[in-house]
Order: C-alpha cells, then structure tokens, then sequence
C-alpha cells in the first residue's frame, strides 16, 4: 500500500469539539470500522445499546447532509452595507408609493368636487383687525355720531 496509513478513529482527535463528544465520535468510528464491538463501545461510553444506535444514526445523518452536493464555487458573501441600502430603498419605495396614491386621490376629489378645492389666493389668511366686506355689499364705514 503507498501513502500515508489511515488515521481511522484517530481523526476525532483533530475535531473540535467537548471531550464527552470527541469520545463518542471515537467509539462511533471504531465501530463502523469494526475495530470494537457495539457492547465493548457501550461499556466505554456508559450508555445502553438503543441510545447508542440513536446518536450513531444522528452522526451518520449529519454526515450525510454535510456530504450533500451543494452549488459549485465560493459562495457569495454578503456584504452588510449593500444589503442596508436595498432595505432602505425599499422603504423609501413604499412611502412613495403611498404618496402618489394620497396626490391621485386629492386630483380625484379636485376633479369631481371642484367647489372643495379653494384658489390659492382664497386661501391666504387676511390679518386681524380688517373688516371683511359682505358679499356685493360694499364696507360700512365708522359713523362719527355712533360715538
């Protein structure tokens, strides 16, 4: 045989990982090797043989998720900044949106109800102390005798 010689149940040493964990792995390797029987690595770890083969079958389905053939290439960093902006832009987005619908709903009033909408010089606010003349009538003016 050329090459290195296999590190087998070895390799749990080189994984992080709590010792509890790194144990286990170990004893789950050793095992699927058959280098030790299920009772001998049950007698070591100090649990029974069903909970056993449940954490050996939760290893063997992490490791066969992890081994799922994913997208090719480096993947895409996200870059923070980038994705601040486009939340912004969005926001922005909708208030516009309300805006324009709030401008069609007030042309659609001024059109249909067009007695609603005052010119702007009506709107200007005349100051205190000016009489206002009544309608076609002209502004009575102070009589001196009224005194």
């Amino acid at each position: 045989m050329r090459g290195r010689h296999p590190s087998g149940a070895d390799l749990a040493d080189a994984i992080e990982g709590s010792a509890q964990a790194r144990q286990r792995f170990k004893a789950m390797l050793e095992t699927v090797a058959g280098q030790k029987r299920i009772t001998e690595a049950c007698e070591e770890l100090g649990i029974g043989e069903a909970q056993f083969h449940k954490l050996r079958h939760k290893m063997m389905e992490g490791a066969m998720a992890a081994l799922e053939p994913s997208l090719p290439g480096r993947p895409m960093a996200e870059n923070a900044q980038e994705a601040e902006r486009v939340t912004d832009m969005r926001e922005e987005i909708r208030q516009l949106r309300i805006e324009l619908r709030a401008a069609q709903i007030r042309e659609e009033v001024a059109l249909l109800m067009p007695y609603l909408v005052k010119a702007p010089e009506d709107r200007k606010k005349k100051g205190p102390g000016k009489s206002h003349p009544a309608k076609g009538r002209p502004a009575r003016q102070a009589d001196p005798e009224d005194r």
